[in-house]
């Protein structure tokens, strides 16, 4: 009688094992999708801001840079912070560019004749676009 017992016991392990291992199967299948499509999601994203912006053009004073940007792609661009050498600076303006227009992008800080300037502009995936600048 104990013999029977004992092999129900087992029996019920097994399943609730088998069963344990079929959740972490499924679950790992969700997770997977999600994950991939959040990086897909990031990675075409990343591409169209890294794609669309141009130069145009840029004036250069001892206060003030203006660079007019032109967005060819057809996503909004957004600029969320500008960098002058490696240090921050304040940006005016509007900072969203429409698709297939030319926008004026001001940076203020402080610029000084003969001294060349590398400019970046960062959106929300990091580094949209570098140039230098000669003043």
């Amino acid at each position: 009688m104990k013999r029977i017992v004992k092999s129900r016991d087992a029996t019920s392990a097994v399943f609730a094992t088998l069963l344990l291992v079929l959740l972490v199967f499924a679950f790992g299948i969700f997770f997977y999708n999600f994950v991939m499509a959040n990086v897909e999601l990031a990675t075409n994203t990343f591409n169209t801001e890294m794609a669309s912006l141009l130069l145009k053009s840029f004036t250069i004073n001892s206060t003030h840079l203006i660079s007019w940007l032109q967005n060819t792609g057809n996503n909004l661009v957004k600029i969320t912070t500008a960098y002058i050498n490696g240090l921050i600076a304040t940006v005016q303006g509007k900072l969203e560019i429409e698709p297939q227009t030319i926008q004026p992008i001001v940076i203020v800080s402080s610029f000084i004749k003969g001294n060349t300037y590398t400019v970046k502009l960062q959106g929300l995936f990091g580094v949209i676009m570098s140039f230098q600048v000669t003043y």
